[in-house]
């Protein structure tokens, strides 16, 4: 029995189907229902007798640009008394147009599902990205999958947009199809000045400013993947760490962080999070290290999922494993401080 992605394996329900994602016919493709919403690969599969409203992209960390699309699909589809959807590929378009330009990503694929979803859509649409499907005139997708497969009534999108062979579609081009559906052009969303957009979102990341990534994600920036062995200093030399083998392609700039950790799903725990090679005991293979704060860590646990909140400093060198041990005992007392000035902003604001 061949296995699938770790997002089919976690559904509540799975119906395999088999029949053909125009304009090409696989061998099967998949309907199942990941809790709520409905997630499908096929054009017959939607189930939307009634029409539906759509927004169309990549969705890449979800961020407050993309989560304002997606409320407007919700509230429209509501106010005609349709299901809302979202499509999505994958790959991702560049990944396989281009793969040296591709972008490391900031979710995986189960991960945006799990956005998705909890932005209230009833269906995703998760598109194969192919050769064919790249290679499809603008007019015949928006023929082919919105009209008549989606039988779309609205469809939401940013001001950005494009599709179809050589991205040749715009919102203009939508707008030419008026007659069949309408069409929403949503608004850029801007925080603090800074446009919300998922390269920008990358690019904070990618030099461990995730505070400031995080207002643009309006959420924490989130890894996850599988625990491993270390290299067993940490109970006898400076602190037990927790180390993570991260699903993630893309990973906080090195340095320590105040985070936050699941272990197999359950509640999240303080931490402190060290990202990097090591330097004090000269190695070189960058590794997670999490250190839980008050509590203490089951000894089962497999998986976890990481929140950066805050970044403390860069990786540093110390002449000593003690002295590194002194330190860490001060990142400690800063995150300490941290979550508790956080925990008192949270009862103000759910007191007001």
């Amino acid at each position: 029995m061949r296995s699938h992605p770790s997002y089919l394996r976690r559904a509540v329900n799975f119906s395999f189907v088999s029949d053909h994602v125009p304009p090409q016919k696989p061998s099967c493709t998949l309907c199942y229902i990941h809790t709520l919403m409905k997630v499908v690969s096929s054009l017959t599969d939607p189930d939307v007798p009634h029409g539906s409203v759509v927004s169309i992209g990549n969705f890449d960390g979800l961020h407050l640009g993309h989560r304002q699309i997606l409320k407007t699909v919700v509230q429209r589809a509501r106010d005609l008394g349709v299901k809302s959807v979202a499509m999505t590929f994958s790959p991702h378009p560049v990944r396989f147009l281009a793969p040296a330009r591709a972008p490391k990503l900031i979710s995986t694929l189960d991960q945006r599902i799990r956005l998705i979803e909890n932005a209230g859509i009833d269906i995703l649409f998760l598109v194969h990205f192919d050769d064919a499907f790249s290679k499809l005139p603008p007019a015949t997708f928006v023929k082919q999958y919105l009209v008549e497969g989606l039988k779309a009534r609205a469809v939401c999108v940013g001001n950005n947009f494009n599709f179809g062979y050589k991205q040749q579609g715009t919102i203009a081009t939508l707008k030419g199809f008026s007659a069949e559906l309408e069409v929403i052009e949503v608004p850029p969303v801007r925080v603090r000045g800074t446009l919300a957009s998922s390269s920008r979102a990358r690019q904070l990341i990618s030099a461990g400013l995730v505070s400031r990534a995080c207002r643009l994600l309006g959420r924490w920036v989130e890894i996850e993947g599988e625990l491993v062995g270390g290299a067993g200093r940490g109970r006898s030399v400076t602190v037990p760490t927790l180390n993570l083998k991260p699903e993630n392609e893309l990973i906080p700039k090195n340095g320590v962080y105040i985070t936050r950790i699941s272990l197999d799903e359950r509640p999240f725990m303080e931490s402190v999070t060290n990202i990097g090679v090591r330097p004090t005991f000269d190695e070189r293979e960058i590794t997670i290290e999490t250190f839980v704060l008050n509590e203490p860590v089951p000894a089962d646990a497999t998986t976890a999922r990481l929140d950066f909140l805050r970044r403390l400093r860069d990786e540093t060198k110390f002449d000593t494993p003690e002295a590194l041990r002194t330190q860490i005992m001060k990142d400690v007392k800063r995150a300490q401080k941290f979550f508790r000035l956080l925990g008192e902003t949270s009862h103000a604001r759910h007191s007001n």
